[in-house]
């Protein structure tokens, strides 16, 4: 079963919502299935959700629901005779004879209504991606104009929705794990909330850690690489003219460097008859690549 079946099985099971709060939510199920003269019906193959809209359509608009014979994995429950669906949609407002659907506000009634009509809407047309996959939550609406009616409402709700016409498709989607937070805590789905949060920490806590190796690693390399070029110069020297050529000063950091290829400047500065600092030790090892190049130019 998929997170996004998880989440709608959890939408299905939410209980004791006020009468207005309970009519908002049978609203936006039934409006964004498909809500037509034409077509008053939903397919899924979530069979939670299928059996909720049965259950709206015929306890609480009164209406008798007919199930498709089809082979397919879907589901499709629909309203038969244009008498049936006048019922449906003067239970909510609208009219046979719309020549364009929008969303209803009466059905909204109260401020408290919004999240339940979310509801709805998600278990009628919405899905939301693993989040170990990624973070993508969309909406695909059956009507343009319902479509942008709907982002309007989302917008009120202080959310920031896309839009995308996908093959002749109305796709309201969002693709920021805080905005998927949000709604899925809105809409009562709690546990796949909670779920989304869990998954986001801890693959945060996996990028600080591959972050912080990939510096160390990085730090490593360059440390490597700079101990290369200052022992390529010792012994430079040394074949040259001899290591005891040096100044005093620098005679005994590089003697340390070449019997410790892989110290860190620091620990080259405490293995020091007198310590010296990372800086001090930096500083007179440069001096020795420096002698080396100047030895190679001649100078």
């Amino acid at each position: 079963m998929s997170f996004s079946s998880d989440v709608k099985r959890e939408l299905t099971k939410t209980e004791n919502l006020l009468p207005c709060c309970f009519h908002a939510q049978v609203y936006g199920l039934v409006l964004f299935a498909h809500f037509s003269k034409y077509n008053l019906s939903i397919t899924t193959e979530n069979t939670d959700v299928f059996d909720l809209y049965s259950s709206y359509i015929n306890d609480y608009c009164g209406v008798n629901t007919y199930i498709s014979d089809g082979s397919s994995k879907k589901l499709t429950a629909y309203v038969k005779t244009d008498e049936e669906k006048s019922k449906v949609f003067d239970k909510f407002g609208h009219s046979l004879k719309e020549a364009t659907l929008r969303i209803n506000r009466a059905n909204i009634s109260e401020e408290c209504c919004s999240s339940s009509f979310l509801r709805g809407v998600f278990l009628a047309c919405g899905t939301v991606t693993a989040p170990e996959r990624g973070y993508h939550l969309e909406f695909v609406v059956p009507y343009k104009k319902l479509c942008m009616d709907f982002i309007y409402f989302l917008e009120e709700m202080g959310l920031k929705p896309k839009y995308i016409n996908r093959k002749g498709n109305h796709i309201v989607y969002f693709k920021d794990s805080e905005s998927i937070e949000d709604i899925l805590a809105i809409i009562g789905a709690q546990d796949a909330s909670l779920y989304l949060m869990g998954v986001k920490i801890e693959k945060d806590v996996k990028n600080k850690i591959n972050r912080k190796m990939n510096f160390e690693l990085s730090n490593i390399d360059k440390t490597i690489d700079a101990a290369n070029v200052q022992m390529e110069a010792i012994n430079y020297i040394d074949k040259k003219c001899g290591i005891d050529s040096l100044p005093d000063n620098l005679r005994e950091i590089a003697r340390l460097r070449i019997e410790n290829p892989e110290a860190s400047l620091r620990d080259l500065g405490q293995l020091m008859d007198e310590p010296l600092s990372r800086s001090g030790v930096n500083h007179r090892l440069a001096k020795i690549v420096s002698y080396a190049e100047k030895m190679k130019a001649g100078e």
